[in-house]
């Protein structure tokens, strides 16, 4: 993007206490949908995370609307080593315009042996732990706050560069992604801010459906580590018709800044 990346146009808010779908095809694959604004087309095919077995990295499209059928390899309830992390909605990336109210923070789950997907190029492998937290913007984008942690500090970081490396091809990614799906390849991804152990990416194209919603967008992503926890923030900007300025990426330091201080703050804690 994320991110320009992020991952696709989430319209409505994800949800991670929605249910999960399985692939039809290769090795089961959970599918975690929303079901914050169900009417809403843009929601259907951006609010989906995947989570991929070991053995596949087969998704499927975003279906119409949720299924009811949970895969046996779908993340469970986590019953320890759970990290909560708090931001507030004014400390969100374009805040002034977009006005974030934080909806219910879903469970953590234990995903032991999953990868999570992210978007078209990138994913967290080895966690031990997942956790979404989503907020609603008030012209109908989103942003959504994920915290993973792991057995140990050397997993996290392997984590962290696996999202760094893909973060840094997404541009070739994406635009492949959209020659193959008969799209004019017009994606250009940019690394907009680093420092230490958190960067910052946007992805401007026009989206694929799938992971990401289709049309012109602007996804962003952030990501930071500390110790055993990496922490990732999206959100989306859909093109909307609007005279509204777009996001300045020129202010991404300081959500790095931000995220390093939550993550300070968290470790002080426990």
């Amino acid at each position: 993007m994320k991110h320009a990346r992020t991952r696709s146009a989430l319209v409505a808010v994800l949800s991670l206490a929605s249910v999960a779908g399985i692939a039809a095809c290769g090795a089961p694959t959970t599918v975690v949908r929303s079901q914050a604004n169900p009417t809403s087309v843009q929601s259907q095919a951006r609010s989906r995370t995947v989570v991929a077995s070991p053995s596949t990295t087969h998704t499927t499209a975003a279906a119409p609307a949720p299924q009811s059928t949970v895969s046996s390899h779908a993340p469970q309830k986590a019953s320890s080593n759970e990290v909560h992390l708090a931001v507030a909605p004014a400390q969100l990336p374009g805040y002034t315009v977009e006005s974030w109210t934080a909806q219910a923070a879903g469970p953590v789950r234990t995903v032991t042996g999953h990868d999570i997907e992210l978007n078209e190029c990138a994913s967290v492998p080895g966690a031990a732990t997942w956790q979404q937290t989503s907020y609603a913007g008030s012209g109908g984008d989103s942003a959504i706050l994920e915290t993973y942690t792991f057995s140990a500090g050397s997993a996290a970081g392997t984590a962290y560069g696996a999202v760094l490396a893909g973060m840094r091809s997404c541009q070739a990614t994406s635009r492949a992604l959209q020659a193959a799906k008969h799209v004019t390849p017009d994606a250009v991804s940019s690394e907009t801010a680093s420092a230490g152990d958190a960067a910052a990416f946007a992805r401007t194209w026009t989206g694929v459906e799938g992971v990401s919603a289709a049309g012109r967008q602007t996804n962003h992503l952030y990501l930071a580590m500390s110790g055993t926890t990496v922490v990732i923030l999206h959100f989306d900007e859909l093109a909307s018709g609007t005279s509204v300025a777009p996001y300045d990426v020129r202010n991404d330091p300081g959500v790095l800044s931000m995220l390093t201080n939550v993550l300070a703050d968290q470790s002080s804690a426990g």
